[in-house]
């Protein structure tokens, strides 16, 4: 087509700017995608799933499925929001510790970020008080944790019984929210799920630590690994073990329709055990202990799916 300065440009021309544009916001959001731990994002969405199905074993119990789906988008986008802010506000550390996140590594930046969550922050919320106003303030509550975790000003990350607080908080938020949107009630199932799972987070509260130690010191956080890489490991150990044994208790004698779940956690806290108590494992990579621990995150929720299949 002909311009007003008499340049005769393509209708591909015309459009290249718009395709440009377009693929520029598809890259942020991919990039934002990566940064949020896309296998955090996933356990996210399977609590809400498994304590729904662990609610609905009541024979009386019928779940209100689009709540559920709200429920789901809605926290998705509160929970990217937040692993979002804690790449932005850890990005010198991660730097430090060799990270290769888009944040830190300069893919992803930080003005795309602060704009992605407090989009994706307000999003999350007008879902989730769509859904059910007890969900929306999980959903405002999970946020607020989110930033006093990160941004702060004392950032709860810094301290031992801060992560704590966050990682345990966050799992009772979280299942708290999806009973609420499924228009259900706590049963005692449902109860010693959510709680055992809730401080099955605290275990990896404790073995994300362990592969951040120079740069978590030079941030000014203040780590168990901090003090002792070896005898953090063994606090996160026993803390499995605790929390295995007491959740299997606990279903033997109040919910036994919860077994297999238990059995999972029982399993994926042995071999938890073993990675924390074995120098070699955990010495040639210093993260299989984490991932051993979300490898139980995500065995003893399917199993809790399953069994209301």
């Amino acid at each position: 087509m002909v311009t007003t300065h008499g340049v005769v440009r393509s209708i591909d021309d015309e459009t290249e700017v718009p395709r440009r544009g377009t693929l520029l916001v598809r890259t942020a959001i991919g990039l934002a995608w990566a940064e949020a731990r896309p296998s955090v994002q996933i356990i996210f969405q399977l609590r809400i799933l498994a304590v729904v199905a662990v609610a609905s074993l009541d024979p009386r119990a019928v779940p209100d499925l689009v709540g559920v789906a709200i429920c789901c988008a809605g926290w998705l986008c509160v929970t990217w929001s937040i692993y979002l802010l804690n790449g932005i506000t850890d990005r010198a550390g991660d730097r430090l510790n060799g990270g290769t996140r888009p944040i830190a590594s300069g893919a992803l930046g930080v003005d795309t970020a602060r704009v992605l969550v407090v989009v994706l922050s307000s999003t999350g919320l007008s879902l989730c008080l769509v859904g059910d106003e007890l969900t929306f303030v999980a959903a405002a509550t999970m946020l607020i944790l989110g930033y006093l975790y990160s941004a702060g000003p004392a950032p709860l990350k810094r301290s031992v019984w801060g992560v704590q607080v966050s990682v345990i908080g966050g799992g009772l938020l979280t299942y708290s929210a999806a009973v609420a949107a499924a228009d259900l009630t706590f049963s005692a199932a449902g109860v010693l799920f959510a709680t055992a799972l809730s401080a099955w987070m605290g275990v990896g509260g404790i073995s994300k630590d362990v592969s951040d130690v120079e740069g978590d010191r030079r941030m000014g956080r203040r780590t168990l690994a901090m003090w002792s890489e070896r005898g953090s490991l063994h606090v996160a150990a026993a803390a499995a073990m605790v929390v295995s044994i007491g959740f299997s208790i606990g279903v033997l004698t109040e919910a036994p329709e919860l077994i297999v779940p238990a059995l999972m956690l029982v399993v994926g806290a042995c071999a938890f055990v073993r990675c924390a108590l074995v120098p070699g494992l955990s010495s040639r990579n210093p993260r299989t202990a984490y991932r051993t621990f979300m490898l139980t995150q995500y065995g003893t929720h399917v199993a809790a799916i399953c069994i209301s299949v």
